[in-house]
């Protein structure tokens, strides 16, 4: 089996023989010393502002999208919503659940963030902005940095998922004056599904979370007042965050832009040598977490081909779009002979 998908994705062998392992018990001081090396270490690789805070939930990463948004939106907030598919929408639905007021800027399928557009929302009352770095069901990128300073000139929350641009993007917190940012382990740290990673600024501790109290098993200040610790309020995902220690100390031993030039590396070999196909990818930036790739009308039939005959997984599009797009990952354990090994077999399908 090989996966060529946008998590899980293929795990390293390192990691492979950590999770194979007997769970250990979790409440002493070497696992305290595991979870404080996660903190310093995942700070480092998102450049966290000075005194930016840490958790690490037992989730998916929408269960990091609601977290985030629980304890840091309230009642009074007018929140801003950047939708450009399934997960813009996802947190869209989070503040019509919790029932906060909100608003979207809702880019149209296939078509690119347009700053002008966006401006028109610049002083209209909103507080709070949530926005995917990149929205996985397009592979769309959005400007961080920019997106940074119109919360700053708005005097906003500035909440990102980057649960599939972490690693694949160069994302540097404190310059993009993000508040909350999160990832998830299954992602490009190529782990087993179930962790989730946060930093948090120090701002949106003071002004937000502190007094924030909407959930029980997702309010920040256990998982703050029990990270001094290092120790987690409830039973985590052990065997998950010891792989995940593992892989982000050998991240950060070889260096966050090794990371990121892996990453691109991938996404542009692959992209160049899709011009040799009779295929089309967005005009759009695309993030190097995938490709998305567009055709007529077969792409539910090339991934069901690709599973059964070659036990190779794409990632497929749900919806009106089942038949328009699949989305060729570039996270985990892959090496560039996988992508020429995917364009000749492509070949062979399409012509």
């Amino acid at each position: 089996m090989k996966l060529f998908t946008v998590g899980p994705v293929e795990m390293y062998p390192s990691t492979l023989k950590i999770e194979g392992k007997q769970q250990p018990y979790f409440r002493t001081e070497e696992f305290s010393k595991v979870m404080k090396n996660i903190e310093k270490n995942f700070l480092a690789s998102v450049f966290a502002p000075k005194n930016a805070l840490f958790v690490a939930l037992t989730c998916s990463g929408t269960g990091a999208m609601e977290a985030a948004v629980v304890n840091t939106v309230n009642k009074d907030d007018k929140v801003l919503v950047i939708n450009g598919g399934s997960f813009g929408t996802r947190f869209k639905e989070l503040c019509k659940y919790h029932g906060f007021e909100y608003d979207e800027y809702l880019i149209p399928y296939g078509e690119a963030f347009d700053k002008e557009e966006f401006e028109k929302f610049s002083q209209k009352g909103f507080t709070v902005l949530l926005v995917n770095a990149c929205e996985t069901g397009t592979a769309q990128k959005y400007d961080l940095k920019y997106l940074g300073d119109f919360c700053k000139k708005n005097d906003m929350i500035f909440i990102v998922d980057a649960v599939s641009a972490y690693l694949a993007d160069p994302i540097f917190m404190e310059e993009c004056n993000i508040d909350i940012l999160f990832t998830a382990s299954q992602k490009a740290l190529a782990l087993a599904p179930g962790i989730s990673l946060v930093a948090i600024s120090e701002r949106a501790y003071s002004e937000r979370i502190v007094n924030n109290h909407l959930s029980y098993y997702f309010d920040f200040n256990y998982y703050i007042d029990n990270q001094k610790r290092g120790q987690t309020p409830f039973t985590p995902a052990v065997g998950t965050l010891l792989a995940t220690d593992e892989r982000l100390q050998t991240i950060i031993d070889n260096s966050i832009e090794v990371e990121w030039k892996k990453h691109r590396n991938r996404a542009e070999h692959f992209r160049r040598r899709l011009k040799e196909l009779p295929l089309n990818i967005p005009s759009y930036p695309m993030s190097n977490c995938c490709t998305c790739i567009l055709f007529d009308d077969n792409a539910s039939e090339i991934y069901t081909k690709f599973k059964e005959k070659y036990d190779i997984y794409l990632t497929p599009s749900g919806g009106e779009l089942k038949n328009k797009q699949l989305r060729v990952g570039h996270l985990g354990n892959l090496e560039l002979c996988d992508y020429d090994l995917l364009i000749e077999l492509l070949k062979k399908e399409l012509y």
